[in-house]
């Protein structure tokens, strides 16, 4: 049974995710009034498929653990598979996928020092795009501490995942495991929640850790200058279930000595950002209004451990990415920059890749 009948079958109709979620506010009436109009007549209005921030949330809230988010994938996959999908709309992602995607950003290299790979640090195309110097400096910290650390820089194809484009995004995940076997590697360090999650669900014979884990059991860099700074933390969507990779996160800002503000949707129950599944393509309306709510639960200047979100939430509020904290010496002025456009952000992981090529000596 798939995820259209389980909802049809299994929801109640208390509408306790509804009265948590912008999306389902504005498209149903409850989800399995979504999940019937998805069964007969999905292809007359493909944006409401693509207008799910694929949070999972709902599954968190929902008595029955029904998971809209998974309904939205699925009837993507099948817009995908006749045609219908993605939408026009999505081609700024297409291009940016285009480009991550290809020899001018993907990097494979072993440990430049020793030519040998037990582990790779694999930062993702989000930071990429938001700090070039952060994906160098962490794969400095990681090199210096880790003998026979290389590096992957690459896409884990959550984007292409998140459109409903399966074919793609198992051809990513194959020539992840091609890069994995070519270096020899059998761990992983990540920088990304979403890589966090599609390699963890997709690859799991991959050692995987977050790199925040990995600085808690190897320490921070020497020299940080810790300020009287109070943050509210967000939890992006990726993590919802990956308490050891939150913990290990409020570690790191409580050593540094850093005030955090736990808001209600935090863990667990956290809410989106706004881009997740890739919404403000698709309704930017709908996604600039999650976001909106989001920020007004802050107090205080936003910290989040995904580039991604850190973009969202700079269109608003203050905002900075925990690891400028541990390697950016300027991030007071940083928390205030806005977020790149697609042509900044392009450039953005060209310059990490120049930078990494010449740390490797390539």
């Amino acid at each position: 049974m798939d995820e259209i009948e389980r909802i049809i079958e299994g929801c109640m109709e208390c509408n306790l995710c509804v009265s948590d979620c912008e999306f389902l506010k504005k498209y149903c009436d409850s989800p399995k009034d979504l999940a019937r109009m998805f069964k007969d007549s999905y292809r007359e209005k493909p944006e409401i498929a693509y207008s799910c921030n694929i949070c999972n949330l709902c599954e968190v809230i929902c008595p029955e653990d029904l998971n809209v988010g998974e309904m939205c994938i699925l009837i993507r996959q099948r817009l995908v598979k006749e045609g219908l999908g993605p939408l026009p709309q999505h081609q700024p992602v297409k291009r940016t996928q285009e480009f991550v995607l290809s020899d001018a950003f993907h990097l494979v290299q072993p440990d430049p020092k020793t030519g040998k790979c037990q582990r790779v640090f694999f930062p993702g195309c989000s930071l990429a795009g938001y700090s070039p110097s952060l994906v160098v400096s962490s794969y400095r910290y990681l090199q210096e501490r880790l003998a026979n650390t290389g590096i992957i820089l690459g896409c884990c194809g959550d984007p292409n995942y998140s459109l409903g484009e399966e074919s793609i995004f198992e051809e990513i995940v194959a020539h992840i495991k091609k890069d994995m076997e070519k270096l020899g590697a059998s761990e992983m360090i990540v920088a990304c929640p979403a890589c966090y999650r599609r390699l963890k669900e997709n690859v799991p014979e991959i050692k995987l850790k977050s790199i925040y884990e990995v600085i808690i059991e190897l320490g921070l860099p020497a020299g940080i200058k810790t300020e009287d700074w109070s943050f509210s933390l967000h939890d992006s969507c990726p993590t919802r279930y990956e308490k050891d990779l939150q913990e290990s996160v409020r570690a790191l800002i409580i050593k540094m000595g850093y005030r955090i503000e736990e808001v209600e949707y935090s863990r667990d129950k956290t809410r989106c950002c706004g881009m997740g599944g890739m919404v403000p393509f698709a309704d930017f309306d709908l996604a600039a209004k999650i976001t909106q709510r989001r920020v007004n639960e802050f107090q205080f200047d936003v910290l989040t451990y995904c580039a991604a979100c850190r973009e969202a939430f700079a269109i608003e509020k203050p905002a900075v990415h925990v690891l400028d904290l541990i390697f950016n010496p300027d991030w007071k002025e940083t928390r205030l920059t806005p977020p790149k456009t697609g042509r900044k952000r392009r450039e953005a992981q060209s310059q990490a890749k120049s930078l990494l090529m010449k740390l490797m000596g390539t």
